[in-house]
């Protein structure tokens, strides 16, 4: 009698860093892909236990960044789309929205060796343009070390370049880029206001706070090496997602007295809207949501350049421990 063997996914070497758009080999954590039956794929992912971004952070600093979770999704859909969709080397990607809940905190810490883990992967939407699939919505369980810690709902879309820069010569056309200044590094928040021990790693900067709202500034250094892994011509999601959790710490902090260093992300949501320029003053506006449970505080946040909102989320933090949350009850 025969016996089917599984394929079993390998952990000896990374994908090739061009298959998920980076440009540094220590930028990438996936390390292998089988396609089980498509549209259902699994990957492997090792996690660093060390990383001067995703392991710098003074809350909870023994365990794995959710945004370092989020970071594998999007590298698992892109290669995904490459190898298994038909999207070519040459296209390029748009992120439409991103859904990141963490639901078991505990599963995150930091043992005596690289984190191992598993991405079940599956496709629940095709994007089509004349019968030619542009587009992919995923639905992804992550599981480090056999246990399942978050899942990840996320949209990309892609187009040839030749398309893509018609899109942006004529979105830029319609704005006024004359007044392009540098973003002003010098003005970014002190790093503990932000559960940070580098200032290289804060992302805000000036902010004025009342009692239902904050604002800030949002400090963009394209000289990041890892939020800037390599150039681009508009602000990248990842500068995105780590300006969402800043802020709502800071708002944390501002609107309940908060300590940022207790504070936990748990759930990140953003429906990006527009491109964000580069050269455009971008700032962030928290607002408090009703308590949805003792441990956890949200806020509903608007990234504006302008008049306009280029994208819109949430963020949810939880404080481990007993003592219920202050905010806004329900």
């Amino acid at each position: 009698m025969s016996r089917v063997i599984e394929p079993q996914l390998s952990y000896s070497t990374v994908v090739p860093r061009e298959h998920v758009h980076r440009s540094a080999i220590s930028e990438v954590f996936l390390t292998d892909i089988i396609c089980e039956k498509y549209p259902r794929f699994r990957l492997g992912i090792q996690l660093p236990r060390q990383h001067s971004y995703y392991s710098e952070h003074v809350a909870e600093a023994a365990t794995y960044d959710p945004l370092l979770l989020l970071e594998c999704s999007r590298q698992a859909s892109i290669l995904i789309a490459h190898r298994y969709v038909g999207a070519g080397m040459d296209q390029k990607f748009i992120f439409n929205t991103g859904n990141l809940r963490i639901s078991h905190l505990a599963g995150l810490v930091v043992r005596p060796h690289p984190g191992y883990g598993i991405l079940d992967a599956t496709i629940v939407e095709e994007k089509q343009r004349d019968d030619v699939v542009i587009g992919i919505t995923l639905a992804i369980d992550i599981q480090l070390d056999g246990t399942s810690v978050a899942t990840m709902e996320m949209a990309i879309q892609w187009m040839p370049g030749a398309a893509w820069d018609k899109v942006r010569t004529r979105g830029r056309a319609a704005l006024d880029l004359t007044a392009a200044r540098p973003y002003p590094l010098e003005r970014r928040v002190a790093p503990e206001l932000v559960g940070r021990r580098s200032i290289d790693n804060v992302v805000l900067g000036e902010f004025t706070a009342d009692t239902s709202v904050l604002d800030a500034e949002i400090v963009v250094d394209q000289h990041h090496p890892s939020l800037f892994d390599h150039p681009l011509d508009h602000i990248p999601g990842a500068v995105i997602f780590e300006a969402f959790r800043q802020t709502a710490v800071v708002a944390a902090h501002e609107l309940f007295g908060l300590s940022p260093q207790r504070l936990v992300l748990t759930t990140v949501r953003a429906t990006f809207l527009r491109f964000g320029e580069l050269e455009l003053a971008t700032r962030a506006r928290a607002q408090p949501l009703p308590v949805t449970g003792d441990h956890t505080v949200e806020f509903s946040i608007e990234m504006v350049q302008g008049d306009a909102v280029i994208t819109e989320g949430l963020v949810a933090l939880r404080r481990p421990g007993r003592a219920p949350m202050p905010g806004v009850r329900a």
